[in-house]
């Protein structure tokens, strides 16, 4: 019985360790194999074409984007070959989709006509018998309204007229009404306007008081923020937060370049300017940009190539760095004011 538990123990402790190797080595794979990239652009006689390609691991997963002027952008992405994702290819089920979709609406247009027309064709014993229902019931109708009359006693003229006609004594009040209730609307709008105006004035004093707080809010806020950027604890962050983005862009940069520009002006001053310029820069580009002059006539045009490759190790250790650092925490604090 100790046997099979310590073999079963043992099953159980293989696969678990198999299964924490497999995930160790993915995330050194995403950590550490790099994603390479490389471009490539064209720009003559005001057409553009521009070429964007990333892989990773051997091309295991490649994307590409693809740009010429008066076309649209070309995304493709592709899983060991297979093209996963591509905005200009319409898939082939949404068709067989469209397809079923328009032979359903067919067959119900035609159900629905011949349902219509079944429903039309009513005989006319139908008809008859319908106008013969209506016909009954309005003889009954009749009938009770004839039996209603022979019970109910019957009302002698003067009755109806025994009420007096005071039409005169009734509009007699009808005009001291009216006339107190215009002397009555003509006070009350006067009364509303010197309201309304004595309210202007409040909301003119309680807009200034509004703006005279928030302008000595901002007056703090200016002040406080200007100890805190004076801070050390402050300049060593910010420090390390330059460090660390100056490190994270030399490794995403280019390793290589190259640019071949065809330039010209129609004033030979400004080529020798931007001549200058191009040679003030050399220490930098080292040659990798090319500038094929012409002094007698404006020209624009040329091409231009990079490759690199960025690992996510590079972003990470980044984070973490200022993430666990003091005097970024200290800093983050005294931005929210806590």
């Amino acid at each position: 019985m100790i046997s099979i538990l310590l073999a079963v123990l043992k099953v159980i402790g293989i696969t678990v360790l198999v299964i924490l190797g497999i995930i160790l080595f993915v995330l050194l794979l995403v950590l550490f194999v790099p994603v390479r990239y490389n471009g490539k652009g064209t720009y003559q006689d005001g057409l553009v074409t521009a070429k964007l390609r990333g892989t990773w691991l051997l091309h295991l997963i490649s994307a590409k984007a693809v740009y010429e002027s008066g076309q649209a952008l070309h995304l493709c992405l592709r899983v060991l070959g297979i093209t996963i994702y591509d905005n200009l290819r319409e898939p082939r089920q949404k068709k067989r989709h469209k397809k079923g979709k328009s032979t359903k609406t067919k067959a119900k247009g035609t159900g629905e006509i011949q349902a219509a027309s079944s429903q039309g064709d009513l005989s006319e014993e139908d008809w008859s018998g319908d106008v013969v229902s209506q016909e009954a019931g309005l003889d009954e109708t009749a009938a009770q309204d004839v039996s209603l009359q022979d019970i109910l006693p019957e009302f002698e003229e003067a009755d109806f007229h025994a009420v007096p006609e005071s039409g005169e004594e009734a509009e007699t009040p009808d005009k001291f009404a009216e006339n107190g209730e215009k002397k009555q609307g003509i006070f009350q709008k006067i009364k509303n306007f010197f309201i309304n105006f004595v309210n202007f004035f409040k909301n003119i004093k309680f807009t200034f008081q509004k703006v005279c707080d928030t302008i000595g809010k901002i007056k703090d806020n200016i002040k406080y923020y200007l100890k805190v950027l004076q801070l050390d604890s402050t300049k060593r962050a910010l420090a390390k937060c330059q460090k660390q983005l100056g490190r994270v862009l030399g490794r995403a940069v280019p390793r290589k370049y190259r640019v071949n520009l065809h330039l010209g002006f129609d004033d030979p001053a400004v080529m020798g300017e931007v001549l200058a310029v191009w040679g003030m820069f050399y220490p930098l580009h080292q040659g990798n940009i090319d500038i094929q002059p012409e002094f007698d006539r404006t020209v624009m045009s040329g091409d231009a190539s990079f490759r690199g490759r960025i690992c996510v190790f590079v972003f990470v250790r980044a984070a973490c760095v200022l993430f666990f650092d003091k005097d970024i925490k200290r800093f983050i604090k005294h931005l929210k004011r806590s």
